[in-house]
């Protein structure tokens, strides 16, 4: 494996200089990449935070745990089951028709979405058509949803400076985790604010309208985000999604493909099932849930950001490669300890946070490596469907966990889809090349092209070579 030599690995001061001293065209790009992956990740989890406690709204009163279950897990998957329709469309028309105007569709069809889940009658009204509802429109809001990280994401990166590149990837992947956080506290506060009754009736739709209202008023500020020079500058593939499946680059989307794979079990195993072990499993309340979960994303947050900076100084691969080995060592035993029984609310709340960032910090140098693996032409229909479909799996662990249940307890069932993450995390990563030097500007045949290290200002096509 390749070390990037201290000539080409900025300190962590110098990828902040970096990013700073990006141009004032650039710096609209990366905000509001930021900001879009901040909303898109407020509609995601809105369904895993404010509308966990008030799911009854949506099933008959004889429906019996199991079958609440099935219907908390599928309000989630039906959203990263609609994502990988939205990379693929929106993908091919990003690479084809350019990154802006896909990125202000998507942001338009995602709040509609939003803002009719927030609207939506409840059983008692309408019946099982409430559920089906919900569940339709999230899949939907799936796909525009995976639209807009699909063309904003490689949008953002041809504008940032190359050395800045880990920092910034870092933030973005940060922008989740303020997301989850910003929920966590309004559910919270309102919560503690609204009777039980009366926030599932009502409450749970505010975070919904909120969402919906975020993300009308960020389309505002992303219509006046320039297209990438970069883009316009480079020829047009004609068809991107069928290069990247019989072309040259299927080997590149295929390791792209495993790498992810892994990852989402990882996230899957702690995200989307740590809620229901907390509340459910060992009994804790929704305030004290809530709380813990909002205060373990802040860490998580600053987690992104020193995996990012770091993959920027060691490279890419072998940052996966580090921070894979800890989710499934530290991370997988923190995750034990606290499904193994029932501990004093400080040693449960800790062993929460501990769990989350450990496992989940090796996402901090996702966007930056994923956008590095893919050349212009096929950028955002690579990313996408690299990102989007491999959650497809993932999406799927609610069965998995049922046919675990046969053969061990419940509240362990978690911890073999983060072991099984972590390997083909691994096993991804160092399947691929080192990327952190990549030319995001050159073709397939010259990306090992040495260019300097140190980044003008405004020139979006300066980057650091490839390092194969």
């Amino acid at each position: 494996m390749a070390v990037v030599t201290s000539a080409m690995a900025p300190t962590p001061v110098a990828q902040w200089r970096a990013l700073r001293g990006a141009s004032d065209r650039a710096r609209r790009a990366l905000v509001s990449a930021w900001t879009g992956f901040f909303v898109d990740m407020v509609d995601i989890y809105l369904p895993v935070i404010a509308l966990a406690p008030a799911i009854a709204y949506f099933q008959p009163a004889s429906m019996t745990a199991g079958q609440a279950s099935l219907l908390f897990y599928t309000t989630f998957a039906a959203t990263l089951i609609g994502r990988p329709l939205g990379a693929v469309v929106f993908g091919h028309l990003a690479d084809t028709l350019g990154r802006r105007r896909l990125t202000l569709i998507s942001i338009a069809g995602f709040s509609i979405c939003t803002t009719l889940i927030g609207l939506l009658p409840g059983y008692a009204q309408v019946g099982f058509a409430a559920p089906l509802l919900l569940v339709l429109l999230r899949l939907v809001d799936g796909v525009f949803l995976g639209g807009e990280y699909t063309a904003a994401t490689p949008l953002a990166f041809e504008h940032c400076p190359p050395a800045a590149r880990g920092l910034f990837g870092g933030l973005l992947m940060g922008a989740y985790a303020m997301a989850y956080a910003v929920i966590s506290a309004l559910v919270l506060l309102l919560l503690i604010v609204l009777p039980a009754e009366l926030y599932q009736t009502v409450g749970w739709r505010l975070p919904f309208l909120a969402g919906g209202a975020l993300g009308f008023v960020f389309l505002t500020y992303r219509s006046r985000v320039p297209e990438s020079d970069l883009w316009r500058r480079t020829p047009t593939e004609p068809a991107p999604i069928r290069t990247l499946l019989a072309g040259r680059f299927r080997g590149d989307l295929s390791q792209v493909l495993m790498l992810m794979t892994g990852l989402w079990f990882v996230a899957t195993s702690v995200v989307s099932i740590m809620p229901r072990l907390l509340r459910v499993d060992l009994g804790r309340p929704d305030v004290w849930v809530t709380s813990v979960l909002m205060v373990a994303q802040l860490f998580v947050l600053v987690g992104f950001v020193v995996t990012g900076v770091i993959g920027q100084i060691v490279g890419r691969r072998r940052t996966f490669v580090v921070a894979a080995l800890l989710s499934g060592t530290l991370g997988l035993g923190a995750y034990y300890l606290l499904a193994a029984g029932h501990h004093p609310a400080w040693t449960a709340a800790i062993l929460a946070v501990v769990t989350q960032v450990v496992v989940l910090a090796v996402w901090g140098v996702v966007t930056s490596y994923c956008t590095e693996r893919f050349v212009t032409a096929v950028r955002s229909s690579g990313f996408g469907i690299a990102y989007s479909f491999a959650v497809l799996p993932a999406s799927f662990y609610v069965v998995y966990l049922g046919l675990l249940d046969n053969v061990m307890p419940h509240r362990y069932t978690q911890l073999v889809l983060l072991a099984f993450g972590v390997t083909l995390t691994i096993a991804g990563a160092l399947l691929g090349p080192e990327t952190v030097r990549t030319n995001l500007s050159a073709g397939p045949a010259d990306r090992t092209t040495a260019v300097p290290t140190r980044p003008i200002e405004g020139r979006v096509n300066e980057s650091m070579s490839t390092n194969r």
